[in-house]
């Protein structure tokens, strides 16, 4: 019977509480101190939580929405209104009450669960537009909110539906979860997952407890991971990548889940946690590259003379094997004292001393990046994947990994392109469907099964897939050039002055490029240099900044073709910012939304003209809006 229980999530709970009980599943961090929960601990949450979101009217095929930074409770009540026959989603902790608003009326969120007063002030706000569909909103940590519940009788507290479990436990449940375990089958709905959303508002994609428990099985048989090993919950769990890399790994060969104590703690918590496996979006392994970076450029001369010669070293010996050439003899022998005197101290003083394997998922990474903590020791992997398969159709496999190319299909999974180019998919880990939206899921896929991601690339002599960028964001010069240029902005992102790039040159004579710097580097940069400044908006716009970028670009570029660099450049007075609908909540750039939102700008990059009186409107988390106004500096790049 345990057999038949790992064909769905639930199953693999109860599965996982009878075989290792007394085990920790889950741990938190909770002021300053690491607290476990072990397996059958965890699965008498979930089944409690279940009975008590039953108790409160929550039926068979109900949606509940989860809203709040990844903690244990994100999980417990994402399980238990599975169990409860319902389906769950989530939002991004940092949406706008607006986002929040789209969301819930999409699913027809019955119930809510938020993490905190925060949130609940966002719902607040939004109430009169979501009333008729949410029945009650579950808080899990109450801290300063004891009025809200005498004020707001729809709101209740997280223990309180344990407690109502509880009692329905007491009262011949028992075993509710195991027997709901039995029932379920594993075509399914489990949970709905936003779509990235970087054209459009993003939908919900429909994913089966097969689609997840497929997808994780298959990516074991390429990388094991082994019962017990440590796993940390770094990513958004409204995001794909850390319910499949996380969260379905997790269940699947019972690994320990730890959550940080804040997002804001989590370079801390690494620290101490020292995962076995870690992974993330480009943006976390650009944000560890940017903290490295600024911790050498504020240490002393010997620090950073022995840092830049162990990184100097290692990458030329990486770059040898990588291109599938033997290092030469000095590389060999000097790597050995480069990796004891700084690799393995550095690796450790970032939290990633442990770590086995580590992926990186959700959008382009640049090369550059990659070669760096290959050059560190990381066994790491680029996957290429979406909502809508589960994250993974495709990785590098050991001894076979390429910087360029996101690797070759996963076991059971069938990649091809179309005509056109565009990447197709097949398996049992692409999804049920999108939530409400039937024309889009009949347009999702082809006559024969084939989903259709969205992404251009190609097959390389070595079989690997090349992606290129989304098909529709693929340029093409005046000339007929056609280039990506996802290429070009991942490559300028390795900069550690640059936080965000955008390239434009659709239908143009030539290349350019919209930058917003790197608050915390720039500022590094400008304080040893003795530059002074108050605000980003002033910071961006000084000379010597201009000249720090535009050689940022020009080294960076040398490496493409000459009709394809970038001409001219424009540094934004402020980052772009979800809140501004300019990226998404994964830190996507919204292409075409910042090109309307800054059409101006970029016209004024293709005149003669050196300047450009920028006036936008700007939010604030709050729900605030602003008028935005500054002076912005566009310059030429010399070739």
């Amino acid at each position: 019977m345990t057999d038949m229980l790992g064909h769905n999530l639930i199953g693999l709970i109860v599965k996982n509480a009878a075989e290792m009980p007394d085990e920790v599943a889950i741990r938190e961090k909770r002021f300053g101190v690491w607290s476990p929960l072990t397996w059958e601990q965890f699965q008498e949450k979930v089944q409690r939580f279940a009975l008590g979101l039953m108790t409160l009217g929550f039926g068979p095929d109900q949606m509940l929405a989860i809203i709040g930074d990844n903690k244990p409770e994100w999980i417990i009540a994402e399980f238990g209104s599975m169990a409860a026959g319902g389906l769950p989603t989530g939002a991004y902790p940092d949406s706008l009450p607006e986002e929040m608003e789209y969301l819930i009326s999409y699913a027809e969120a019955g119930f809510l669960v938020l993490r905190d007063q925060e949130q609940a002030d966002k719902i607040i706000t939004i109430w009169e537009g979501i009333k008729n569909t949410v029945q009650k909103v579950i808080v899990w940590d109450s801290r300063g909110m004891s009025h809200y519940y005498q004020e707001y009788p729809f709101m209740m507290r997280f223990e309180e539906v344990l407690e109502i479990g509880a009692r329905e436990e007491a009262s011949g449940k028992k075993d509710y979860l195991k027997k709901r375990a039995e029932e379920i089958d594993p075509s399914s709905p489990a949970i709905m997952l936003t779509t990235s959303g970087t054209t459009a508002k993003p939908k919900l994609s429909i994913l089966s407890h097969e689609n997840l428990i497929f997808a994780s099985e298959s990516y074991g048989q390429v990388v094991r991971m082994n019962k017990g090993d440590e796993l940390l919950s770094a990513a958004p769990l409204s995001w794909i990548g850390e319910q499949l890399y996380n969260v379905t790994r997790f269940l699947t060969v019972g690994a320990h889940y730890n959550f940080p104590e804040e997002t804001e703690t989590l370079r801390k918590d690494l620290l101490e946690l020292q995962p076995y496996y870690f992974g993330g979006t480009p943006v976390v392994w650009e944000l560890i590259i940017s903290t490295i970076q600024a911790a050498m450029d504020n240490a002393d001369f010997f620090k950073r003379y022995c840092y830049h010669w162990a990184i100097k070293s290692v990458m030329k010996k990486t770059e040898a094997e990588l291109a599938g050439e033997r290092p030469g003899v000095w590389s060999r022998m000097i790597h050995p004292l480069a990796d004891f005197l700084v690799i393995r101290p550095l690796k450790n003083k970032v939290g990633l001393g442990r770590v086995r394997m580590a992926i990186t998922g959700g959008g382009a990474i640049s090369p550059e990046v990659f070669k760096y903590f290959k050059a560190l020791g990381l066994d790491l992997r680029q996957v290429f994947g979406q909502s809508e398969c589960a994250g993974i159709a495709t990785t590098h496999r050991e001894g076979d990994v390429r910087p360029e190319t996101v690797g070759v299909a996963i076991p059971g999974v069938e990649v091809k392109l179309s005509e056109e180019g565009e990447i197709l998919v097949r398996g049992k880990n692409t999804h049920v469907g999108y939530y409400k939206n039937d024309k889009a899921t009949r347009e999702s896929s082809t006559e024969d099964g084939f989903l259709w991601t969205g992404d251009a690339g190609y097959f390389g002599e070595d079989g690997h897939l090349y992606v290129f960028d989304r098909a529709k964001d693929v340029m093409t010069l005046q000339d007929g050039t056609r280039f990506a240029p996802l290429d070009i902005e991942t490559r300028l992102k390795f900069s550690p002055y640059i936080h965000e790039a955008m390239v434009i040159g659709t239908g143009r004579s030539s290349v350019t490029a919209i930058i917003s710097i790197d608050l915390e580097n720039v500022g590094n940069w400008a304080k040893k240099r003795g530059l002074s400044y108050t605000t980003i908006q002033d910071l961006a716009q000084r000379r010597e900044v201009y000249e720090l970028i535009r050689n940022e670009i020009a080294k960076i570029c040398k490496r493409f073709p000459d009709n394809i660099r970038i001409r001219r450049f424009a540094i934004l007075l402020k980052a772009l910012h979800p809140d501004d609908g300019e990226l998404t909540r994964t830190r996507k750039v919204r292409r075409a939304f910042v090109n309307e939102r800054y059409q101006a700008l970029i016209e004024d990059l293709y005149r003669t003209t050196d300047r450009h009186d920028l006036d936008i409107e700007i939010r604030y988390e709050d729900g605030r809006i602003s008028t935005f106004k500054g002076v912005v500096a566009i310059e030429e790049i010399s070739e």
